[in-house]
């Protein structure tokens, strides 16, 4: 199995409950040709590089997941047909994956993830102890100017006084 990330650009305009039965129906064909959902993030909408659409912003939706190679072409097809749908791209991430070390890897880490939340949680605030200050001394600051060469001026000439 291969892992893949498919991006899909929606039109801004869409509503809510529209973005999620859209997620869900890409999500069901995902499973139904044996892939397995690593996650979906829903990027929100943002600007767009140029008018796609006549629209100058989009809905950005991410597909992470694990397939044969054959759902991209079925993926894609319907990213095609699906008029909300202004943008696409599908990228392969990895060549083989394993499909249990990955999930019992993702368990895991929300296990730990969740440890740490609750740790943090439970811990009751404390006071701040402040840091020694460092002092500076005339060498250091020496050697910081040294190296600062921010302070350069650049000077750019233009094509025509060159040719003079």
């Amino acid at each position: 199995m291969r892992r893949y990330e498919a991006l899909i650009v929606l039109d801004p305009d869409m509503a809510d409950d529209d973005v999620k039965a859209l997620t869900e129906r890409f999500s069901g064909a995902i499973k139904d040709h044996s892939g397995e959902i690593i996650k979906i993030e829903d990027w929100g909408t943002r600007k767009l590089a140029y008018l796609v659409k006549k629209k100058d912003k989009g809905r950005y939706i991410l597909f992470d997941f694990v397939s044969g190679p054959e759902l991209i072409n079925e993926l894609e097809r319907q990213f095609k047909i699906t008029e909300d749908v202004m943008k696409y791209l599908s990228v392969k991430l990895d060549d083989e994956v394993d499909l249990d070390a990955f999930k019992a890897k993702a368990q895991k880490e929300a296990v730990a993830t969740e440890t740490k939340n609750d740790a943090a949680v439970e811990q009751p605030a404390t006071e701040e102890i402040e840091a020694p200050k460092e002092e500076v001394t005339e060498d250091a600051e020496n050697q910081a100017g040294a190296e600062d060469v921010s302070e350069t001026p650049v000077t750019f000439s233009s094509s025509e006084e060159e040719a003079k």
